[in-house]
């Protein structure tokens, strides 16, 4: 069975990686929602996807340059569309905050593998740990599993697509997920023997709705997209 998953939150409509995003995106009903987490100078967690502020806020310069009071003070919404003027970065507990019983929790780790603990301890405080999983390259991966073996594992050391040795990598590592990167004619083929090893398929990503079908007839778990109305809608057909 496939699934959406609403990627940085339904920002289709919405500003990317914000509040009005992912309330957005569960009031959609999305089964699972990914977003990434940075760190400020301060070493507050926040959710943000690129390195820098510049794109997203009418701020500049790098969230490790950036106190968290400095980031708070950006307008993270204006830049999508006048109504979300205001709209502010979130904390990687507000984001937590939002979260309801049975969606899966895509948590994309852009920060320093020393950080990782932290970020369990957050999923955990939010009694969270069967609902989380950490979407990461391997150094973030060992610390994570030196501090809570329980915690589940999307891997992301070198994603690519399934015509390569990126799965036989996930299955051997005993991660939980993959995340497919890019088609393949053999991706039905991997997706059986990832399913065989309890590996849960997540593909990025597509907003297109012919992609979504092909990926629902390789049987792909979770299609990371910028479009979750439309991906509801082919789910649906």
């Amino acid at each position: 069975m496939t699934y959406a998953c609403a990627h940085r939150g339904d920002n289709h409509c919405a500003p990317e990686n914000t509040l009005p995003a992912f309330e957005l995106a569960l009031e959609k009903g999305a089964p699972q929602i990914e977003f990434d987490l940075r760190v400020t100078s301060d070493e507050e967690i926040i959710v943000l996807h690129d390195e820098t502020v510049d794109r997203t806020t009418n701020g500049s310069g790098k969230t490790t340059d950036l106190t968290f009071a400095q980031i708070r003070a950006l307008d993270a919404g204006s830049w999508k569309d006048a109504r979300f003027a205001g709209t502010k970065l979130p904390t990687f507990d507000e984001i937590l905050t939002l979260v309801p019983a049975g969606v899966e929790v895509n948590v994309q780790l852009y920060l320093a593998p020393q950080y990782v603990p932290r970020v369990i301890e957050r999923i955990k405080a939010f009694n969270l740990m069967d609902q989380c999983f950490l979407a990461c390259p391997k150094a973030h991966t060992d610390i994570a599993r030196a501090t809570d073996p329980a915690i589940r594992i999307c891997n992301l050391e070198g994603q690519r697509s399934a015509d390569s040795d990126y799965p036989d990598l996930t299955i051997a590592m005993g991660a939980e997920y993959i995340q497919i990167c890019g088609w393949s004619d053999n991706l039905a083929e991997a997706t059986r023997k990832l399913h065989q090893h309890n590996v849960k398929v997540n593909w990025f990503g597509t907003s297109e709705a012919d992609m979504m079908r092909k990926l629902i007839r390789a049987n792909v778990d979770y299609i990371l997209t910028d479009h979750l109305d439309l991906c509801l809608q082919v789910l649906a057909e």
